[in-house]
């Protein structure tokens, strides 16, 4: 269910949304290509590129004539991705082309949600050029590692959450994520010939940030799967009244870049 929310026109639209009003994926996005070594001259394939944030990023180390091969499973978040990118050197698929290689092949926020890691791994792989890297992002509490708490009244924004789960919505059948963990993942990319760096960034996530990321269908179907995505926004405006919207907390993203080992 949620792999099919992100082929919603809702979802593209709040996304660009909440793309164009907070920084979280924008930062994200400009760690990861840093992470990732892109330069002038690298062939790049950004793979769940959603909207193009990831994309727009490569750009932003890459040359002139330089082009982002962006790979887009979502009709409707690919459609949104190219309209935001109409006039920049990237050009949009459904699929990787065949048979193409590419010095970094980049998957920004979405391993976890592509299938068993060390599968996700295997197929990126085979699009990585000789000596080339393959580089994830992923917020840390994805791979069991607990975020610190913040400021104001609610420093571990619960107070929202707390609020839907006892509206009781949620759709007890939503498919579950796949589990990862530091060492899955680490072995996923050693697995399939990669030598693995890992670094992290540190940002504040805001209430305000918290909840407009939570009017994503996509990532709220366990808390509103009753709800309709078109009511999902307005009912969270809803239940964030009378919440201390100057409460954040700090949150880390993995950063996970692999060169492919040549022998």
């Amino acid at each position: 269910m949620s792999l099919l929310l992100w082929n919603h026109q809702v979802t593209a639209r709040h996304y660009r949304l909440f793309t164009d009003r907070h920084d979280r994926y924008r930062i994200a996005a400009k760690a990861l290509v840093q992470a990732a070594a892109v330069a002038p001259g690298h062939r790049v394939l950004d793979i769940a590129a959603g909207i193009g944030c990831t994309a727009l990023a490569c750009l932003e180390q890459l040359g002139d004539g330089d082009v982002v091969t962006a790979v887009e499973a979502s009709d409707a978040m690919r459609q949104e991705g190219s309209a935001r990118t109409r006039d920049r050197p990237i050009t949009w698929h459904t699929a990787p082309p065949k048979g193409q290689q590419y010095d970094r092949v980049i998957c920004g926020a979405a391993i976890w949600a592509l299938g068993p890691v060390s599968e996700v791994i295997g197929w990126m792989a085979q699009h990585v050029a000789p000596s080339g890297v393959l580089a994830v992002s992923l917020p840390a509490a994805y791979l069991g590692e607990a975020d610190a708490p913040g400021g104001g009244s609610d420093p571990r924004l619960i107070a929202l959450t707390e609020a839907l789960a006892g509206l009781d919505l949620g759709n007890p059948t939503a498919t579950a994520l796949t589990p990862l963990t530091e060492a899955s993942l680490t072995q996923a990319f050693r697995d399939h010939g990669f030598f693995l760096s890992r670094s992290s960034i540190r940002l504040r996530l805001t209430q305000d940030a918290y909840r407009d990321w939570l009017a994503l269908p996509p990532v709220n179907e366990t808390l509103l799967g009753k709800v309709s995505p078109e009511e999902r926004p307005a009912l969270l405006a809803r239940c964030s009244d009378g919440l201390d919207m100057s409460s954040w907390r700090w949150e880390t993203w993995a950063l996970c870049a692999g060169t492919r080992v040549t022998r």
